[in-house]
């Protein structure tokens, strides 16, 4: 009985430890954001000049993301090409092991089945729809401090660059007066604020100081020192 105890309990320090990283990983420590080396490292990854632009936004977690569906949608792609290629081709007894489970469980879930795959459908658009909104970096022009690049993200796995002019965005405050719950789905199906013709979402917390947040956002004329 100690022995099994003992084993349940390094199970869940050994999950509980695969949790924190998954998280620190994905939500990292706000002092990270605009950290020297850091910036640095985001000007060469966008090819932008530390002497022209300043990083004024960075949201790590939807950077990271990002890397993270880069490279598990080719996996899942390829895995769900050769589960359908397996089931087409080959009978019952010559198919892969865990096709042919997938197979058995199906079949007895009968027509319940839409559930988990509705369900699960669901979840992926709603995914792709959140990391299509998300905004990963914004950086700020020194001499005409009205003009922005917003580096968003491209067919869900690839990076782009946005140049916007300060009068074209704004934020949304439709969402503002709902319940916690409503506001979050608005956000997520929506976005927080509009660059252009395009729907964007934003962390305010995200920002080097909310003086930056309020000047893109037309919602102050005073720009910030750059």
């Amino acid at each position: 009985m100690l022995s099994r105890l003992n084993v349940y309990k390094n199970i869940t320090r050994r999950n509980s430890s695969i949790f924190q990283r998954v998280k620190s990983f994905l939500v990292p420590n706000e002092t990270e954001n605009f950290d020297v080396e850091e910036v640095k490292r985001c000007h060469n990854w966008d090819k932008l000049d530390e002497k022209e632009w300043t990083l004024i936004y960075r949201d790590i977690g939807a950077s990271r993301t990002n890397v993270m569906t880069g490279l598990f949608l080719p996996c899942f792609i390829a895995g769900s090409a050769i589960f359908l290629y397996d089931i087409q081709k080959n009978e019952a007894n010559n198919r892969f092991d865990f096709v042919q489970r997938i197979v058995n469980d199906a079949e007895e879930l009968g027509n319940l089945i839409f559930v988990p795959t509705i369900a699960l459908s669901l979840v992926i658009a709603l995914l792709v729809r959140v990391q299509q909104l998300r905004v990963m970096r914004i950086y700020q022009n020194r001499k005409n401090v009205e003009d922005f690049i917003a580096i968003r993200s491209k067919y869900i796995v690839r990076q782009q660059k946005f140049l916007f002019n300060r009068d074209s965005s704004s934020a949304f405050y439709f969402a503002e007066e709902q319940s916690d719950g409503r506001r979050v789905a608005l956000n997520f199906l929506f976005g927080n604020i509009q660059i252009g013709n395009q729907r964007q979402m934003i962390m305010d917390d995200m920002f080097r100081a909310n003086n930056y947040r309020s000047f893109m956002l037309n919602e102050t004329s005073v720009p910030p020192r750059l």
